[in-house]
């Protein structure tokens, strides 16, 4: 199943502005009074930033508790720009919170200095759970200097949603896994009815969920294995993003940037106003939970480029190294890895679980959708382009498109641009 999956190696960086003390206080919420579990109530917080996934890692902190009864766990929901914000805060003034989820995106800038727990022992040393239960990329991604520092906690790819109602009344087949890019346009073409409204596909000026697939279906990529290069030194990279921003300024067919800017991709899709948009796994639930996107729409593959291939990536639940709650952190981030966590997280629908053999549980959770897709895809998965500075290139690579997306400007033309720019940002995180 993971044939694909593109390892990666992670090496330390300093953590900015980052203050670290031997202990303090690992909690928002109320802790026990010496912090070890078995002598007397400890509370401790698990900290995440969906409100979707809630109820499923509540489903969880519930069957720790009752198989704990000496610890309760508080689970914080704090969205997503915020929750890093916070996140940083508190590592700085030592008040982490116990448990908490953490992104590809991150790791690399968390894993130093003792601001993470080493959990490689603690699964070592398991007798409910073990980190080869997970994929060994996926641990891969969490892990330093031969440390462990993330439990792998799912894993997420990009699909193509389409509306249904809208196929069906322009008497179009749905997508499948025969669809090419071109096939996707001339279906866009049929359905797009701008004058109403109506877009026959959703392109905003998006990475994970937008032009990154793109680049890889064209044999292109985003950075370099080593790190070192910009992928838009390729044709193949240039190609495929043009060809993306295509589908709204040469077409028309996709809304205008300004056009998102008042109506995200989301709400257009949600409102039937978009016959096809692109969505990560993570967005199941809002789908679900949607009245017209629950009646109306389905999920198929993304279509083929000159390969078939999709953006992954997947989430770790991380402990704070300055917990107080030491004994009870490291008991509930050794549940989370458990099958049995597992399985509640894909029954209670929040996302599909890393734990080899249970991502049934997440497409059984979503019987309305065509939910095997997302785990399909993973044949053909690509991990989500990152690196130690991942925000500071991915900022360059952002500013430099926006004349693209606006049509001022090719990608040709800013291609140098983005090169000198992410190389620059690549060649100082040394």
């Amino acid at each position: 199943m993971l044939k694909n999956w593109k390892k990666v190696s992670l090496a330390t960086v300093l953590l900015s502005g980052l203050v670290l003390g031997a202990c303090g206080n690992g909690s928002d919420g109320e802790a026990g009074s010496d912090g070890e579990a078995g002598s007397g109530d400890v509370t401790i917080t698990y900290s995440i930033w969906d409100k979707n996934q809630q109820p499923g890692m509540e489903a969880i902190a519930e069957a720790f508790e009752a198989d704990n009864p000496g610890i309760d766990v508080k689970v914080e929901v704090t969205p997503w720009d915020q929750y890093w914000t916070k996140l940083e805060a508190g590592a700085k003034g030592d008040s982490m919170p116990d448990v908490f989820w953490m992104h590809s995106n991150e790791i690399a800038k968390y894993a130093t200095g003792g601001v993470l727990m080493d959990l490689s022992e603690t699964y070592a040393n398991s007798e409910v759970t073990s980190l080869d239960h997970f994929p060994e990329e996926l641990v891969e991604l969490y892990s330093a200097d031969d440390a462990v520092y993330g439990i792998p906690k799912d894993y997420d790819t990009i699909g193509l949603w389409y509306n249904k109602t809208l196929f069906d009344a322009a008497g179009i087949a749905y997508p499948d896994e025969t669809w090419t890019w071109d096939t996707m346009l001339e279906a866009a073409q049929k359905l797009n009815d701008p004058d109403n409204g109506v877009y026959g596909i959703l392109a905003p000026l998006n990475r994970q969920e937008g032009y990154h697939n793109f680049i890889f279906q064209n044999g292109g990529y985003v950075l370099s294995d080593d790190k070192t290069e910009s992928g838009f030194r390729l044709d193949e990279t240039i190609e495929a993003v043009q060809w993306y921003a295509d589908l709204s300024v040469k077409h028309g067919v996709s809304p205008t940037q300004s056009q998102f800017a008042e109506n995200t991709n989301v709400s257009f899709f949600q409102s039937g106003r978009g016959a096809m948009g692109f969505f990560g796994s993570w967005m199941t639930g809002e789908m679900a939970n949607n009245e017209y996107t629950a009646a109306n729409t389905d999920v198929a593959p993304l279509p083929k480029g000159k390969q078939s291939a999709t953006v992954f990536n997947g989430l770790a639940n991380s402990v704070a190294a300055s917990t107080e709650n030491e004994e009870a952190a490291l008991k509930f981030v050794e549940f989370l890895g458990t099958e049995e966590a597992m399985r509640l997280q894909g029954e209670n629908g929040a996302a599909i679980p890393a734990y080899e053999g249970t991502e049934e549980t997440f497409v059984a959770a979503y019987s309305q959708f065509n939910m095997q897709v997302y785990v399909d895809q993973m044949e053909n998965a690509y991990i989500k382009p990152y690196s130690k500075e991942t925000a500071r290139w991915e900022d360059v690579e952002n500013n430099a498109l926006m004349p693209v997306f606006d049509g001022t400007k090719s990608v040709a033309d800013v291609a140098e641009e983005i090169v000198a720019g992410v190389e620059e940002v690549l060649a100082n995180e040394k």
